[in-house]
C-alpha cells in the first residue's frame, strides 16, 4: 500500500484539528500520513488538553473510572507514561463520527518523554489555561505520542453506549515493532476480558499493512454488551459490524 502525505487544511476562524498517524520527534520531524486502511491513527488536536498524569497501578492497565462498572480497565500494550486528556469541542469528528459527551469521555495518551527532557506533569493543566499545552503542541516539545485509548460516552440515539478505540503511532513504528512484546493490548469491560492476539490480521494492532483489517474500535451497549465494531476505514464514518474487531478475542 502506498502511504501518501495528507494535506492539512486550516480554515480561518476554525480550530486546527487532524488525525495524525505519527509524530517523529526522535528525528525532530513531523509527518502527517494518510493511511488508506482500517487502522486507527493518533488523534492530535489543539482542542484536546490533558488534565492529569495517570497514577500507576502496578500493571500495564489503567482503571477506567466513571464508565459504569468497577473493574473496567484497559492497556495499550506500551510502557510509557499516560496522560488523561479530554476534548473541549462539542461534536469533534476527529475523535469519532458518533455523538459523544466530551465531559464524560477521555483520550488516554501514552507519551515518550525520552527526548523532551520534561516531566509528564508539565504537559497537564486546566483546559483553557494558556500554560496547558494542547496535543497539537506536543511535537514542538519533542514529545512523541505513542498510543491512545479513547473511552467515549455516547449520546443522542446512542445514549447508554460506549465507543472504545485503540489508536497507535505507525511511523516510526515504535509501538508495533518494538514494545508489543510480550505485552499485548487488552480491555476489561463489565468483567469480560478482551485481548488482542493478532489472529487473522497483518501488521499488529497498528494495522499499517495494506492487507490489514485491524480497527480496534469497539461499540458497547448498556450493561457492557458488545454490539460490534466499526469496520469503516479511518476517517470514513461509522459502520457497525457485529462481533469482535479482527485480531481480538475474549478470555
Amino acid at each position: 500500500m502506498t502511504v501518501g502525505l495528507e494535506k492539512l487544511k486550516i480554515h480561518e476562524g476554525t480550530a486546527m484539528k487532524f488525525r495524525i498517524l505519527s509524530i517523529c520527534v526522535l528525528g525532530l520531524a513531523a509527518w502527517t500520513l494518510a493511511l488508506p486502511s482500517y487502522a486507527r491513527g493518533i488523534v492530535v488536536d489543539e482542542t484536546i488538553t490533558c488534565s492529569s498524569v495517570v497514577t500507576p497501578t502496578g500493571t500495564p492497565a489503567i482503571i477506567l473510572k466513571g464508565t459504569g462498572a468497577v473493574g473496567n480497565s484497559a492497556h495499550a500494550g506500551v510502557n510509557f507514561q499516560i496522560l488523561t486528556c479530554a476534548d473541549s469541542l462539542q461534536g469533534d469528528t476527529t475523535i469519532t463520527s458518533l455523538p459523544y459527551e466530551p465531559k464524560h469521555s477521555n483520550v488516554y495518551t501514552w507519551v515518550d518523554l525520552s527526548v523532551a527532557g520534561i516531566t509528564a506533569s508539565s504537559l497537564t493543566g486546566p483546559p483553557g489555561n494558556p500554560n496547558t499545552p494542547p496535543l497539537s503542541n506536543f511535537q514542538n516539545l519533542n514529545v512523541a505520542i505513542i498510543a491512545q485509548i479513547e473511552v467515549l460516552k455516547l449520546k443522542g440515539s446512542y445514549t447508554g453506549d460506549y465507543e472504545i478505540i485503540f489508536n497507535y503511532e505507525t511511523f516510526p513504528e515504535i509501538a508495533c515493532d518494538n514494545v508489543f512484546t510480550p505485552i499485548l493490548p487488552g480491555l476489561t469491560w463489565y468483567t469480560t476480558k478482551y485481548a488482542f492476539t493478532g489472529a487473522g490480521v497483518v501488521g499488529g494492532p497498528c494495522g499499517s499493512s495494506g492487507a490489514s483489517s485491524t480497527t480496534n474500535d469497539f461499540l458497547f451497549g448498556p450493561d457492557g454488551v458488545l454490539l460490534g465494531y466499526n469496520s469503516a476505514p479511518d476517517g470514513s464514518g461509522f459502520v457497525l459490524t457485529p462481533g469482535l474487531p479482527p485480531g481480538w478475542t475474549t478470555e
